[in-house]
């Protein structure tokens, strides 16, 4: 077949030449339009693909901001407090050393319970930890917790980022005012890899500083908070 001339779809007259390319651009424009034919003077449909992506975009960017948002409002000292087997932690937090940081605001439950140097560890932790609370306030009803067990299991989850970003000198004392002692500063060596490994981390050794159980109030380092948690359960 020879070359003819014939008019497209946008209304150009182009010439043909021959039945091949004649089919090649049916299956052309039949691909960008989805299988319809089209008329003459008919602009082609969208690429329904395009629309694909932006509903999927759209979704996924919902569902990230829904999921930051339900982060934050689960890491709140107010949702923490929403169970009542955990109120006595917050009043013993407040009569602590560890009640309010440096700069005079309240320390809220997450930045010493939840791990904030690392992402996947951190959502990993509020998911295995939301589960545990959850069966324990519903199932177990939480109204005799064995604090005194429970204490190994929960220094598993302070982690010492949360401790160094308060704690960043371990030359000084808490206050920052002056070195510490001897002792600590043998430790503290130790844990810092400078005369051997540490064999803990530092709850292991900093025990007891901010929640206080009943058996615990003769530490002789805690003298002062126990003596305040006595005075205000008399």
């Amino acid at each position: 077949m020879g070359a003819t001339d014939r008019t497209d779809v946008f209304g150009a007259k182009t010439q043909i030449g021959g039945l091949r390319r004649i089919r090649v651009e049916r299956a052309f424009f039949s691909g960008r339009t989805g299988g319809r034919t089209i008329s003459h003077g008919e602009k082609p449909m969208p690429y329904p693909r395009k629309r694909v992506w932006i509903v999927g975009g759209i979704i996924l960017a919902a569902c990230v901001v829904l999921a930051g948002a339900g982060v934050a409002y689960t890491s709140g000292t107010e949702f923490c407090l929403s169970c009542h087997e955990m109120r006595v932690y917050q009043d013993e937090l407040k009569l602590s050393s560890h009640a309010k940081d440096a700069q005079g605001k309240d320390i809220s439950c997450s930045q010493c319970h939840i791990p904030s140097g690392n992402l996947a560890r951190m959502l990993g932790a509020k998911a295995w930890l939301g589960l545990k609370d959850l069966w324990v306030h519903n199932l177990d009803g939480g109204e005799d917790l064995d604090r005194a067990g429970m204490q190994p299991v929960a220094r598993r989850f302070t982690d010492d980022a949360n401790c160094r970003s308060c704690h960043q000198d371990l030359s000084k004392n808490a206050k920052n005012d002056g070195p510490v002692s001897k002792e600590g500063q043998l430790a503290h060596d130790n844990y810092l890899g400078k005369n051997g490994r540490a064999r803990s981390g530092c709850v292991g050794c900093h025990q007891n500083l901010a929640h206080l159980p009943v058996f615990d109030e003769r530490i002789p380092h805690n003298q002062k908070f126990a003596q305040k948690l006595k005075e205000s359960r008399s």
